[in-house]
């Protein structure tokens, strides 16, 4: 019989990785150049010109947003949005909270761009069944895929199965793949001229995070409400353990920096993912909402510049906290969850919004700061006005855009 607990216990001790002043490693990118934060700009012209294609320019971030039919009544056109979603890693260190993070990240896509999740179409990739370990991912992914669909009522419409998958080691034998439950999921778009992209819109709007925090605007660092991150195994705590927390385990920054995959992964608050979503994509609709972009691989610094590249603009943001009440700043930065989404707002829409996040996601929202203009940098202080992250927009997207294209040539 397999030992489940066994498993867990071996793969779930995440290592400290040696720190610097600071929290972070000397000469460590603020912008890791990781696989899995990468959009597919890059990867889509490398794909078509190793077939010999040409390479046409690519569409706009909002490729999947396309109308279904003819303008409803009033003359208002609707869209279908799509997305497709899998972290390997998650699903590797706990099948089934990884299989519900995957389905919840998939929705979360969704709303970012105002759409409500209808559906569900599963690409379930794995190895062998007929090995223990094999056989409980299988069953522990499907569980969670199922338990995540129900939460947020989004049936699966059908999908397809690819067993006995295999690769090698860096010693040459073979190893299953990682698990792979590959999420589809559909949304409706009530109105195509009230959605938004995850860049920055304009300099001056207002940065919010949704889904953490105390309802508190910034500016209080001292207000024992205002708990950014909470984790398990960190040394920042916080008094309600209803709060959302972050987590090193499974991180796209322990597998890139560190070259390091283990840890639990961030478990899913599906009564907060819910409200998030809600909120979100009512933010979007009012019109209030200018940008939304979800907390996913990378953690929240990641999120933060990818939204600053998309857009070409800068960001000044200030994290309540200082070195006093942080052990690792490297898991503020870098630490990974779920029920989290950045948004930001024009300053003209701030009294009704802020009204709208405390009648309907009280003490969960944060303001953390503005967007700079296209000369400034992704600028990220503590509450001290320590610097923990100063970077340009050049190195952002230098890293950003040519990271596959180095990787491959260094090969």
């Amino acid at each position: 019989m397999f030992d489940c607990a066994r498993w867990n216990r071996v793969k779930k001790t995440p290592p400290n990785p040696p720190l610097a002043k600071g929290g972070l490693q000397e000469g460590e990118d603020a912008v890791p150049q990781a696989s899995q934060s990468k959009q597919e700009e890059e990867v889509i012209p490398l794909f078509k010109k190793a077939q010999g294609r040409e390479t046409p320019e690519l569409s706009p971030p909002l490729v999947g947003a396309v109308p279904p039919c003819p303008p409803w009544p009033g003359g208002v056109i609707p869209g279908v949005a799509a997305t497709v979603d899998c972290n390997s890693r998650y699903v590797y260190l706990d099948p089934y909270e990884g299989a519900k993070a995957v389905v919840a990240e998939a929705a979360r896509n969704l709303t970012c761009v105002g759409a409500e999740p209808l559906a569900v179409t599963d690409n379930l990739n794995f190895g062998s069944p007929e090995k223990p370990v094999g056989y409980w991912q299988l069953a522990s992914a499907c569980r969670g895929i199922a338990d995540a669909c129900r939460e947020l009522k989004t049936p699966v419409t059908g999908g397809n199965v690819s067993l006995y998958n295999e690769t090698i080691d860096s010693d040459g034998n073979p190893e299953p793949i990682y698990p792979t439950p590959v999420i589809g999921m559909v949304g409706l778009i009530p109105d195509l001229t009230k959605i938004c992209g995850q860049g920055w819109l304009k300099k001056g709007d207002l940065i919010y995070v949704l889904g953490i925090g105390g309802g508190t605007p910034a500016e209080n660092p001292d207000n024992p409400e205002l708990t950014f991150f909470q984790s398990s195994q960190s040394e920042l705590k916080t008094e309600n353990p209803k709060l959302a927390f972050t987590t090193l385990g499974g991180s796209e920054y322990l597998a890139a920096i560190h070259g390091i995959v283990a840890g639990k992964p961030p478990i899913i608050n599906f009564e907060l993912e819910r409200k998030v979503q809600a909120v979100c994509r009512d933010g979007i609709r009012q019109g209030w909402v200018c940008s939304a972009h979800d907390c996913a691989e990378g953690g929240i610094a990641i999120a933060l510049a990818e939204c600053c590249i998309d857009a070409q603009l800068g960001a000044e943001i200030q994290l309540n906290f200082n070195s006093q009440n942080v052990g690792r700043w490297d898991e503020i930065l870098f630490g990974e969850m779920g029920n989290c989404i950045i948004v930001s707002v024009a300053p003209k829409h701030r009294e009704v919004w802020e009204a709208y996040l405390q009648e309907y996601l009280p003490k969960l929202w944060q303001k953390i700061g503005s967007v700079g203009g296209t000369d400034s940098p992704l600028k990220i202080v503590n509450s001290d006005s320590e610097v923990l992250i100063d970077v340009g927009m050049g190195d952002m997207g230098d890293r950003f855009y040519n990271a596959i294209e180095r990787r491959i040539a260094s090969v």
